[in-house]
């Protein structure tokens, strides 16, 4: 039975709208496939940011801790005090005995000078018994050739023989007390190094009362405080966790495929589940070269290792893609929190 002229012309018209339809879904699907492509979205996302242990450098009993479990903080604020009897006792000794060493340097210094002025007064009576001892033989050079025209008695002559063996014997007595006054002058060496010593000590013990008071070393959040008042605590012994609350940045986890399509300093926006009406830009910062394979066994050989079972199914591995936010919403930002990351192939952040 043949259709009426009108019923073939409706059929051959619904069959180009079926096909107009279906060339235009294909055409649209075509473009999502571009648009994705070039926009690659991940939805296994974590939220993260900058983590600081809070941790003594010095043991001590916990006396004060003036903040609570999710506090924000800002940079300088008191977190801990630690009991400071101990340190503070140290650093009282030390100053003691650097006052001591620097008295010691002060009476080793006036010794000093006094030796100095005996070696100074040896000298002087060095140069006057070489005096003495040049005239006295200037006396008896004089002499002796007057002694043979009779102009001079022998017993001058033993007279000045005698002025000249005194002299001589002066003059090394006053080297043997010139060399002895300079054996005796010291020096301050030692006492400068026992005072940098001293100065060191007491800048150490300075240093361990300052580290019983623990401040924000930036703004943040306090988390895992499990410590209380009373507590002793032991060095780098963790009392909470601050989160550094001014950075905060995106670990999206892409396909090895997809890599490609992003680079360093792409542009991208990301959806906490938390909220995902707003949209947090950010900007790409790295892209991982290496994870760890649970598959892999590392072992200390050189034989090859062959699983005794194979999964047929061959899965994309993933690797990390980091992305810093930019001026993210403060009440949406948690460690640990999931979200969705779409890589833009346009400057839009």
């Amino acid at each position: 039975m043949r259709l009426p002229v009108s019923g073939r012309v409706a059929a051959i018209a619904g069959a180009m709208i079926s096909l107009a339809i279906i060339a235009a879904a294909a055409a649209l699907a075509y473009r999502s496939h571009l648009i994705a492509a070039a926009n690659p979205m991940s939805d296994d996302v974590t939220l993260s940011a900058d983590v600081v242990q809070i941790a003594p450098s010095v043991a001590g009993r916990v006396t004060a801790i003036p903040v609570r479990e999710n506090d924000f903080v800002h940079k300088g604020d008191l977190l801990v005090t630690l009991d400071d009897t101990s340190y503070r006792l140290a650093v009282e000794q030390t100053r003691a005995d650097l006052a001591i060493a620097m008295a010691a340097s002060s009476d080793q210094a006036r010794n000093i000078r006094a030796e100095e002025a005996n070696a100074a007064i040896a000298q002087e009576q060095v140069n006057r018994a070489n005096a003495n001892l040049s005239l006295a033989t200037q006396t008896l050079d004089r002499l002796l050739p007057m002694q043979s025209k009779g102009y001079v008695s022998t017993q001058q002559i033993d007279d000045a023989r005698t002025a000249q063996r005194d002299a001589e014997v002066s003059l090394n007595e006053a080297l043997r007390q010139l060399d002895a006054a300079d054996a005796l002058i010291g020096d301050d060496v030692g006492a400068e190094a026992l005072i940098r010593a001293r100065q060191a000590a007491v800048a150490i013990a300075e240093h361990n009362l300052d580290a019983t008071r623990l401040y924000a070393p930036n703004d943040g959040r306090v988390v895992g405080l499990t410590t209380s008042v009373g507590n002793f605590i032991l060095p780098a012994q963790t009392v909470f966790t601050l989160i550094d609350t001014q950075t905060w940045v995106a670990s999206a986890n892409y396909t090895e495929t997809t890599l490609p399509q992003i680079s360093v300093g792409d542009c991208a926006t990301v959806y906490a589940l938390a909220d995902r009406k707003r949209a947090i830009q950010g900007r790409v910062e790295g892209i991982g070269w290496g994870v760890a394979s649970k598959g892999l066994i590392d072992l200390p050989t050189a034989l090859p290792i062959v699983p005794k079972s194979l999964d047929w199914v061959r899965v994309q591995q993933r690797f990390p893609v980091r992305i810093r936010l930019i001026d993210p919403p403060a009440d949406l930002m948690r460690a640990g929190a999931s979200a969705v990351a779409i890589v833009h192939d346009d400057d839009s952040c």
